[in-house]
């Protein structure tokens, strides 16, 4: 994160509860916030129980959560906050990093930050990390955090069309059913019938679905918790297809398509050069790729461009696909930092496309979505639930625009 980007301001002051197991994180923790009066924190519990009781007794605005603690790991007292509790969690780890498997179980059970022990390291130079530490328990304190049912996801998921990797084939010599399991990367063996020995013969068709409508979604810092709660929610069957733009390094865009294609029953792909894309599908791009959308008769080709002054990557997305689509493109921003996509919006806009926020309470960080909102006329604001259904209605264009 950029040190421009870390300004804020309170109104009062942010009561923190600080959990973690190691009473050296708590002291460090304590001394690199003490005498600030933006925050204060009003407990500190060296493990879950402890954290549990504190929150019967006091509220507040953020807990500070460790992940790995003896009796009740952090992941068991998330769940237990999230059904009894709104405060906004942010989860620290000693063992994973931001953009990890556990990260994102993390986020998808209910905190809204997570943060890495091996980022928070005094080398940085105790001033910015401060200054970043704090941004991100303001940031934190201004989620409007949900309670939760138990019904959480479960831990490192397995992609969902696992099983249907697994066929059933009828021998044409004896009739024989065989069932095929899954098959190793770098390759198919051979198949032959169980019974007879016959070689049998698997033809695999993928029927192309048609671009209809493209949702283009602007997604910055704090984004991925927005997008867990709307992608793995819209079904198979939504003819909007997706293109995500997000303003994060390559290694967590990678990680993080991998996670949301297990969670999730459409398709969601890493997008890359030369990629045709598909109807109804989830596309993850970086915002360094500064792709654009060009068309090839009925197909619809992404290609990867260099940056263009006055224009972001996603203003580059937005006008691009604008142009080509018109009324069948919808612009939605979620949470993020950076100030980017104000110029696009205002072409999908004057092309007769749909433009949407998502509302503040939502957003992690609210640079992105406030900047739009200063600079470019929009349909509307919006919450993850209508966002859901914007993607499953707008595939039609225009006229089927939730109201």
């Amino acid at each position: 994160m950029e040190a421009n980007t870390l300004n804020y301001s309170v109104n009062k002051s942010i009561r923190l509860l600080l959990v973690d197991d190691s009473e050296l994180f708590r002291k460090f923790i304590t001394e690199l916030l003490a005498d600030n009066s933006a925050l204060s924190i009003i407990g500190e519990a060296g493990n879950g129980g402890e954290a549990l009781e504190i929150l019967e007794k006091s509220n507040p605005d953020v807990i500070l959560l460790d992940m790995e603690m003896p009796v009740m790991d952090g992941m068991e007292v998330l769940r237990q906050i999230r059904e009894h509790n709104s405060a906004p969690v942010i989860m620290v780890s000693s063992l994973s990093r931001e953009g990890s498997a556990r990260c994102f179980d993390a986020l998808k059970n209910g905190a809204v930050d997570f943060i890495g022990k091996d980022s928070l390291h005094p080398k940085k130079g105790v001033d910015l990390l401060k200054k970043e530490l704090l941004y991100r328990i303001l940031c934190a304190s201004r989620v409007q955090s949900k309670k939760q049912s138990r019904d959480f996801q479960r831990e490192y998921p397995v992609a969902p069309d696992e099983a249907q990797k697994r066929r059933i084939i009828f021998c044409e010599d004896c009739g024989t059913r065989n069932i095929i399991e899954p098959q190793p990367e770098g390759g198919i063996e051979e198949l032959r019938c169980r019974q007879c020995g016959d070689l049998l013969e698997a033809i695999v068709i993928t029927k192309y679905r048609r671009v209809s409508a493209v949702a283009v979604i602007g997604a910055g810092r704090g984004a991925a918790n927005n997008l867990l709660n709307i992608i793995p929610k819209v079904p198979e069957n939504c003819a909007t297809t997706m293109i995500v733009v997000m303003q994060e390094s390559a290694d967590f865009i990678e990680s993080f398509t991998r996670y949301l294609n297990a969670v999730s029953s459409v398709k969601v792909i890493r997008l890359a050069e030369g990629m045709n894309i598909e109807g109804g599908n989830c596309y993850i791009a970086s915002s360094h790729d500064h792709f654009s959308m060009v068309s090839h008769s009925t197909n619809y080709t992404i290609r990867k461009g260099t940056p263009v002054s006055g224009r972001g990557a996603l203003d580059l997305m937005f006008e691009s696909i604008s142009s080509i689509l018109k009324n069948r493109m919808f612009a939605l921003v979620l949470s993020g930092h950076q100030l980017d996509g104000d110029k696009g919006m205002q072409q999908v806009r004057s092309n007769n496309g749909y433009g949407a926020v998502l509302n503040a309470a939502s957003c992690l960080c609210k640079e992105l979505g406030e900047n739009i909102l200063r600079k470019s006329a929009i349909d509307r604001i919006v919450d993850e639930q209508d966002c859901i259904e914007l993607l499953m209605t707008y595939a039609n264009g225009q006229d089927s625009k939730v109201q």
